[in-house]
């Protein structure tokens, strides 16, 4: 082998032997010839140059690739904990709106049950605390008695007797001393009428305007007067109002509305089924001795016709 061709050899394996990838003997042929060639030791060094310069450009490559690819894993970490927050803040709305949905058809279903029923009786006590003005501060109580079709409505200072369906009415008022036979062109009352102070939930809640009710309300549990509620809070920035549910039998017990810095006003419920007597709906009581010093009159409360119709079309919803 002449040495032209001894070197075009070792060109051939330069790559191989900068890469020791060589055999023994073929790394031993290469080493022998380039101690004694200057010319193939020159082109070994070019080779190993480039060798070396694509080894440190791929380190670098492989390292910019680490980089993204642990960005990569983060940005997907970070991806997975904002679905996790968004599964769990829409499972914790789906479940207060459900709680709450399901709470209003109980209610719902509960009134018009206390619509249907012939003989109830409902107290209500109410306080309400002027906080601008002491003198406007005030407590009442007033008692509802239904049986068969007739209504009486009293309190301290007055009395008001209806029926169901009728244009005629009796009202009371004992600081007057007077006793007013109304005569109205609408009818004022219907069967189920006083039950509308429990009917808040049911008038006020529409399904399709939920979510916008899951922002401004919230439920907790709590006791009153030894009874276990259920607490509805719709609530402003300036204001709320608390309703509380009988967890039993879905009836509210107590309602608390207060303007912060302007008024606070408190009414309990009581309800009681079948204990109306028709002495306690009975009108013909004004014409006993008790009532012989008050004045009696015919009083006309007819209203026009458009605003019968505005009545009318509210009473039939």
């Amino acid at each position: 082998m002449n040495k032209k061709e001894e070197c075009e050899i070792v060109k051939d394996l330069a790559v191989q032997y900068i890469e020791k990838s060589l055999n023994e003997g073929s790394r031993n042929f290469v080493k022998n010839h380039l101690e004694t060639c200057e010319n193939c030791r020159k082109y070994y060094k070019t080779i190993e140059d480039t060798v070396c310069n694509e080894s440190e450009q791929d380190k670098m490559v492989k390292k910019q690739f680490k980089k993204v690819h642990k960005r990569i894993n983060i940005l997907k970490i970070i991806l997975v904990v904002i679905l996790i927050i968004i599964l769990i803040a829409g499972l914790a709305i789906w479940y207060k709106e459900a709680t709450f949905s399901n709470l209003v058809n109980k209610v719902s279903e509960k009134v018009e049950y206390m619509e249907s029923l012939d003989n109830y009786k409902i107290t209500v006590k109410t306080i309400n605390k002027d906080f601008k003005k002491e003198s406007n501060s005030w407590e009442f109580e007033e008692t509802y008695y239904y049986k068969d079709g007739k209504l009486k409505n009293e309190s301290n200072q007055s009395i008001f007797f209806y029926e169901d369906d009728s244009y005629d009415s009796i009202y009371v008022f004992h600081d007057l001393r007077q006793i007013e036979y109304r005569h109205s062109n609408y009818i004022k009352k219907r069967k189920g009428s006083a039950v509308g102070l429990f009917s808040y939930i049911k008038e006020n809640y529409k399904p399709i305007t939920s979510t916008i009710y899951s922002l401004a309300f919230s439920i907790r549990e709590d006791r009153f007067n030894g009874i276990e509620c259920y607490v509805i809070r719709f609530a402003s920035k300036n204001s709320y109002r608390d309703i509380w549910v009988d967890k039993n039998t879905y009836i509210t017990v107590r309602e608390v509305n207060e303007s912060y810095s302007h008024f606070y006003r408190e009414s309990v419920f009581t309800f009681e089924e079948n204990v109306v007597t028709d002495a306690d709906v009975d009108s013909s009581i004004l014409n006993s001795e008790k009532y012989d010093d008050y004045t009696k009159m015919e009083v006309n409360t007819e209203i026009p016709q458009e605003q019968v119709e505005i009545i009318d079309a509210i009473n039939a919803q």
